[in-house]
């Protein structure tokens, strides 16, 4: 905390951690100066109902959960990246770590656009304001896939195309 204002600290693989060590931890880490506190379901395993009962849990029994803001990272491997962060939220998350078209390792992150419009929509059960201008959206998104696209791949169709032409 000495060298900058916001520490976030994170709980690697964070919805399969034992709750009382998950607790222990937390409440250590906002101790030592933390200001957010990540709770990541690292290998996308979580349900959405388990993931409202694990950030209700904290809390209520981390003591000092309230000098922190709660954060959370969610991978898609049973697609439910997006639900599950919008569960975190409607519980009192207040930070989602989230990518662009859902791009991330395995089978992705939680997909920002999407996130952003159902809080939009359904601002009625959420009462949560993104300050993101949702007419933009799109476009961003397929800039970053036009970008993604051209680096992975188009080496191997210049090489198709190389090859079909001798």
């Amino acid at each position: 905390r000495n060298h900058c204002d916001d520490v976030e600290w994170s709980a690697e693989d964070g919805t399969r951690t034992e709750h009382d060590f998950l607790c222990q931890v937390v409440e250590s880490a906002i101790k030592a100066g933390a200001r957010t506190i990540n709770i990541p379901d690292t290998v996308g395993y979580t349900m959405p109902d388990e993931f409202t009962a694990l950030i209700a849990m904290l809390q209520n029994r981390v003591p000092n959960i309230d000098k922190a803001v709660l954060s959370v990272h969610c991978h898609n491997d049973l697609g439910l990246a997006v639900a599950n962060s919008l569960a975190a939220v409607k519980q009192g998350a207040r930070q989602v770590e989230c990518t662009i078209n859902g791009l991330g390792e395995r089978a992705g992150n939680a997909s920002m656009e999407e996130i952003v419009m159902a809080l939009r929509t359904r601002n009625d059960l959420m009462r949560i304001e993104t300050g993101i201008q949702t007419e933009h959206i799109m476009q961003i998104g397929r800039r970053r896939v036009g970008k993604e696209c051209k680096s992975r791949w188009a080496p191997y169709h210049e090489k198709k195309k190389t090859k079909q032409t001798h």
